[in-house]
């Protein structure tokens, strides 16, 4: 029987010192207030996350005639290039809207003008078999942020919903790392 993949078989993190200082300033004690099992800013947003949206491929191709025959070969750039360079996160809102407002106030910093602040650090996304393990890993370099979706606030909404935004995001470059050689997993035949 081959089993189907699990949509949940993934962790996308953003690592350690991934928030300006003066965003882990200001929101770590709001955090901390909340008594939940995190650590940092990072193990607070990291644990919102819902979802990624990873972008399809178009993989491009050049035509030759020949004869009465139209044929297609691959296209002259290697995968990199081509790969659509965007990401959609979606989160889910805390109380108060605490992710939004970090993310919020982390893209307000980033947007000051300043000749240090041109990307965000790297951020990672692992695929995991049905045991845990990662068997590719994805580490997406210089990011830009690109949207943040819009919200609604009501007074006439009461009930308990379960309500998300998204953040897009645009790399720069990217890393692939597979993590199924002999060294990283191995399974021996009995």
């Amino acid at each position: 029987m081959i089993l189907n993949s699990k949509q949940s078989m993934f962790t996308i993190w953003f690592p350690p010192n991934f928030f300006y200082p003066s965003i882990v300033r200001k929101w770590a004690p709001v955090i901390k207030r909340l008594k939940l099992p995190y650590e940092s800013i990072e193990d607070f947003f990291n644990a919102s996350i819902q979802s990624i949206t990873m972008p399809g491929i178009d993989l491009k191709t050049v035509s030759q005639q020949q004869s009465q025959f139209e044929i297609a070969y691959k296209g002259g750039k290697e995968l990199e290039p081509i790969y659509p360079k965007t990401l959609d996160v979606v989160f889910k809102f805390s109380e108060g809207f605490i992710t939004y407002w970090i993310i919020f106030e982390q893209i307000e910093e980033y947007m000051k003008y300043q000749e240090d602040n041109v990307f965000w650090p790297s951020m990672y996304v692992s695929f995991l078999d049905m045991h845990g393990f990662e068997l590719v890993v994805f580490e997406f370099n210089k990011i830009v942020p690109t949207t943040l979706s819009s919200f609604d606030v009501s007074y006439a909404k009461t009930a308990a919903d379960f309500n998300t935004f998204t953040l897009g995001l645009r790399y720069n470059r990217f890393n692939i790392k597979r993590r199924i050689d002999d060294d990283n997993y191995h399974v021996e035949n009995s």
